[in-house]
């Protein structure tokens, strides 16, 4: 009987400060770092290449949970897919130059090595 009433007065004398501890304990939302999504891609090989394409015009870019759909191909349906992420600031210039098509420039291209 002693036990469980000093067990009772030990509980009252901490919960005052449990609680405190427990509001001071909110989960704070993720800062915004300022990047934007301005892709999207199922496999890794192509968001690699999308990224190489925005490094070579000096456009810092990163890519978003392609280690997660890597490790399994299904978790890209359950994440949206790998994100390829800039700055606010170039988000339009690399938007633009991911939209730009340079498949025409392949075709001056002399392959083989022989000469036509």
């Amino acid at each position: 009987m002693v036990a469980f009433a000093a067990l009772t007065r030990m509980i009252r004398r901490l919960l005052p400060a449990l609680r405190n501890a427990r509001r001071a304990y909110r989960p704070r939302p993720a800062p915004d770092l300022g990047y934007v999504t301005v892709a999207t891609y199922d496999t890794v090989t192509a968001a690699h290449i999308a990224l190489g394409r925005l490094e070579a015009e000096g456009i810092r870019a990163e890519l978003f949970d392609d280690h997660m759909v890597q490790m399994d191909w299904l978790y890209a349906i359950a994440l949206g897919g790998i994100k390829l992420r800039v700055s606010r600031g170039d988000a339009a210039r690399a938007k633009q130059v991911l939209e730009t098509d340079y498949s025409s420039t392949l075709d001056d291209v002399d392959v083989d090595g022989k000469a036509d």
